[in-house]
């Protein structure tokens, strides 16, 4: 009943009214402005209750070939694999082929605390298995892959004992894949195409993204591509990702993922919503949980060198949220929540955008090196027109006046002033961060 009601609210949010635009339109006037910005460089679809809400293609494909992405682009959409690993070991155990009560060492005896790990765990990222292989840099190791990297994993210390706390492990994805092999009797790739593929016609999608000669396969870039001599990143080759990040795909099969999910074609919605649920830090079984309007929001996340990806869901309103970009700088959870902000009738905030454009002259006299905290500092540079911030990722900060200017962290503006001495001279930059006041000063 509160399901329903959340829905018709909805669909009254999506009529005209006098003051506002239909909600379609306010999703793509907002997409707009972040490819505008530099900030989305892909492909979007966005639906609800079947409804195609946006479904479009923003910036380049290949900036040499000068082709653009549109609906059929291919991306590789990294860990959103994980969803996709999840739900076939959820097929295998609906169908009594194994439980997720069972031990890592009913398919590997003699795998370190295998007697503590169960597939539950591997599903959940509460089994400790480390993704951090430093004390195996110098080895090497001979047999299969799988060989391989088991034993590459018997040499790592786990994070902590099965059961005990949680860490994302991309490991402990790599794992059930090659238990995904034991039990269906061939590759990891082949099972997830008869199991999952398949039945759902995901005929754009697959796993050798380097051997894919499809002229709709996008150029994977660092930063947003301005010119042709951006560089393009280095392709990861898909054995090395496997069961946690290989899976290359379309927005349009993604959707088509969202409907099999959504009509229980794959897995039967009480076995769904158990991978719906929190196991523990807001992570279930391949999906990461969160809420909107007091309503379930499911989705997953992937990062791969040149290549960002979203997908968001709201079962309950049959809600669809595809975001496949090609370049790997870039914030898409944040337009995910605006969206579904707009969907939902929510306060959100509009992106920082340029207003003014400054001398490069007195963009020159903010450059340099701004101390954050002990060993930790704020570089800022100047990109022709643009000055940019760096931290851990690189943003622009629009001038607003002199001195003056706001950066959109993805949850918030900040307003960053750069402060002089006596002399004109720029000595630091500041910020706030609820109450508090961050003075950064400059490096000599």
């Amino acid at each position: 009943m509160i399901c329903k009601r959340v829905f018709f609210l909805l669909i009254l949010s999506w009529a005209y009214c006098a003051n506002a635009q239909p909600v379609n339109k306010q999703i793509k006037k907002l997409v707009d402005t972040y490819a505008a910005l530099g900030k989305f460089n892909g492909s979007i679809l966005v639906a609800a209750q079947g409804k195609i809400l946006l479904n479009k293609g923003y910036g380049y494909k290949d900036i040499n070939q000068k082709t653009r992405n549109d609906p059929q682009t291919i991306y590789q959409i990294a860990s959103l694999t994980k969803a996709f690993t999840a739900t076939l070991i959820l097929k295998l155990a609906e169908s009594n082929r194994l439980a997720l009560t069972n031990k890592v060492s009913q398919f590997y005896a003699d795998f370190p605390k295998g007697d503590s790990i169960t597939i539950d765990q591997l599903l959940s990222h509460t089994s400790g298995l480390s993704d951090n292989g430093a004390n195996t840099k110098t080895k090497t190791y001979s047999g299969s892959e799988e060989a391989k990297f088991l034993a590459a994993l018997k040499d790592r210390a786990f994070d902590f004992s099965p059961g005990t706390d949680w860490k994302y492990s991309n490991a402990g994805y790599i794992l059930l894949g090659y238990i995904i092999e034991q039990v269906c009797g061939q590759s990891y790739y082949d099972a997830v195409r008869t199991y999952l593929f398949s039945p759902l016609q995901l005929d754009h999608s697959g796993f050798d993204f380097i051997g894919l000669t499809s002229p709709d396969k996008a150029t994977g870039y660092w930063e947003f591509p301005e010119s042709d001599t951006a560089q393009a990143a280095t392709l990861i080759d898909y054995s090395a990702p496997r069961a946690a990040g290989a899976i290359y795909s379309t927005t349009g099969d993604l959707y088509q993922w969202h409907q099999g999910l959504q009509t229980g074609k794959l897995l039967s919605l009480s076995l769904l919503n158990r991978a719906y649920t929190p196991v523990k830090n807001n992570y279930g079984y391949g999906w990461i949980i969160d809420s909107v309007a007091r309503v379930r929001v499911v989705g997953h996340s992937g990062d791969i060198w040149g290549f960002k990806s979203e997908l968001a869901r709201v079962p309950a309103d049959d809600i669809c949220i595809v975001m496949l970009n090609n370049i790997e700088d870039v914030d898409l959870h944040i337009i995910t929540c605006k969206i579904l902000a707009i969907l939902y009738q929510q306060a959100y905030q509009w992106p920082a955008r340029t207003r003014i454009q400054l001398s490069p002259k007195l963009l020159k006299e903010y450059v340099g090196e701004y101390l954050l905290r002990p060993g930790e500092w704020i570089k800022v540079s100047r990109e022709g027109n643009r000055l940019k911030s760096t931290t851990t990722r690189k943003q622009e900060l629009y001038a607003q006046k002199k001195d003056y200017f706001l950066l959109n962290d993805g949850h918030e503006q900040l307003e960053v002033v750069f402060n002089r001495n006596s002399s004109g001279v720029v000595t630091d930059l500041s910020f706030t961060l609820g109450e508090r006041k961050v003075v950064c000063p400059k490096k000599d």
